[in-house]
């Protein structure tokens, strides 16, 4: 839900609360390392839908539109590795750990998302699932999302549970965490 409203800022908790992230993994942790940064970016550029093709579209015109129209596709993919790389740096200096080189940078960074976030496997099954679904909606329209064509459904499942976790789900989706109605 805090992704279909793009409440980013949440989302690190909905990972530790769905056991996306090992025991004992803080949703502060998690938003440090800068992973749902990424995730939450996929995730948008997911429901857009359209598929790889209208991806790469929207995302060249992201990555132009933050580094300069003028540049090829090659030089914005490096600009945007150099931020990346910046980040993860700082990061990493900001908690006392030298680390100098992008080997070496990427190398701490990839073990401590290791240790961070995980997929249960269900989720692997359930995506490939929803590519082929995509695959087939996409022959028929270029700008199908599965993410769109399952917000009915969710919205229905939302409305009718009436467990505290299908409550707060909707609240999220409604845009209403923390609002006392």
């Amino acid at each position: 839900a805090h992704l279909n409203v793009e409440d980013y800022d949440a989302v690190p908790q909905d990972f530790v609360n769905m056991g996306f992230s090992p025991e004992g993994v803080s949703a502060d942790r998690l938003k440090a390392s800068g992973i749902t940064d990424g995730l939450s970016f996929a995730f948008r550029q997911l429901s857009a839908g359209g598929g790889p093709k209208k991806i790469a579209e929207r995302v060249e015109a992201e990555l132009k539109e933050r580094y300069g129209a003028e540049l090829t596709g090659r030089e914005l993919e490096k600009k945007a590795q150099e931020e990346m790389i910046q980040a993860m740096e700082a990061q990493l200096a900001s908690e006392g750990v030298d680390v100098k080189g992008v080997t070496n940078v990427m190398e701490e960074m990839s073990k401590r998302n290791r240790e961070l976030f995980a997929l249960p496997p269900w989720v692997l099954y359930v995506a490939r699932a929803f590519s082929t679904l995509e695959g087939i909606g996409l022959s028929i329209n270029e700008d199908y999302a599965i993410v769109q064509e399952c917000y009915p459904y969710l919205a229905r499942r939302l409305f009718t549970d009436r467990s505290p976790r299908a409550k707060a789900a909707l609240r999220a989706m409604l845009g209403l965490d923390g609002v006392l109605v």
